[in-house]
């Protein structure tokens, strides 16, 4: 009896879930388009040395602060780079430092949250007193001192925007485990002799993925945003990687001269934000029974 309590795995049904999951959302005209929007951007990435029509690195100073034309579709900067070159390889910059950094910040917050919701007791008040630490201090500031510990460079700025963000995944995987950790399923693994581990990883983690699905879509544009201030502020991507923050920074000094500098970088930040933000939301509200209609 234990085991058929524990052996919740029904593929027909399973599939059918999804199928239904999948039809809802797609029903969701907000989705819909955010999701074309992350597709576009994926694709910006993965062909953009097919897209781009000139070297993102490569100076033409004859041809500097050229506006928008048929030769340079988003025009020049300062130093006759073209500007839609750059935008197209910059994406693939905020697409790998907003999933590297939520990616490690995922990792850390599942590791401490499932640790401080299963055993609780002392385990649970350090690390809740971290998440409190974690979560007090905003976002942008404390990457921003980090970075200033650390340095620049790619790598750090994932490392920096995922050890400011850890504390919401430790908090959602927390309140998960504290729910479910007493469900007769987790009582029948633990009768039947399964290990801490298995009870974690195989019955308890993959019945709260639901949340942390809907707070990775939203972790994202977050993390793009703080790279993009980060780089705006000359803290953040270093030359010759373009990063659409350090784009708009280098048309600080040109806003009047020539704004497509700073305007076209800002519109493709607000785009993919959106973007994420929708089929977020979307997502969140399809997941969630108590928001479905």
């Amino acid at each position: 009896m234990a085991e058929e309590i524990v052996n919740t795995s029904r593929p027909a049904e399973n599939d059918s879930a999804l199928y239904g999951l999948m039809k809802r959302l797609f029903r969701n005209k907000a989705a819909v388009f955010g999701l074309i929007i992350i597709a576009l951007m994926f694709l910006c990435a993965l062909f953009a040395p097919m897209l781009a029509t000139y070297d993102f690195a490569k100076q033409d100073l004859p041809s500097m602060l050229q506006p928008p034309s048929k030769a340079h579709i988003f025009g020049t900067d300062e130093f006759g780079r073209d500007i839609y070159s750059r935008i197209v390889y910059g994406s693939r910059v905020s697409l790998e430092v907003g999933f590297l950094a939520v990616g490690i910040s995922l990792l850390a917050g599942l590791v401490l949250g499932s640790v401080a919701g299963y055993y609780g007791r002392t385990l649970d008040s350090v690390i809740c007193a971290l998440i409190d630490i974690a979560l007090a201090f905003p976002m942008t500031l404390l990457a921003i001192a980090i970075i200033a510990i650390l340095g620049p460079g790619l790598f750090n700025v994932c490392l920096a925007i995922a050890l400011s963000s850890w504390g919401s995944f430790a908090r959602i995987v927390r309140g998960q485990f504290l729910s479910l950790k007493n469900q007769e399923f987790v009582e029948a693994a633990k009768i039947l002799g399964y290990s801490d581990v298995r009870i974690i990883f195989r019955h308890i983690l993959p019945n709260s993925l639901a949340p942390l699905v809907v707070l990775t879509t939203l972790e994202v544009p977050k993390a793009i945003i703080v790279e993009a201030t980060l780089s705006f502020l000359g803290l953040g991507i270093q030359p010759p990687l373009p990063s659409w923050g350090s784009i708009m920074s280098s048309g600080r000094s040109f806003l009047f001269d020539a704004p497509w500098i700073t305007v076209f970088p800002g519109v493709m930040i607000i785009l993919v934000v959106m973007g994420f933000n929708l089929f977020g939301d979307a997502l969140r509200d399809t997941l969630d029974p108590r928001l479905r209609n």
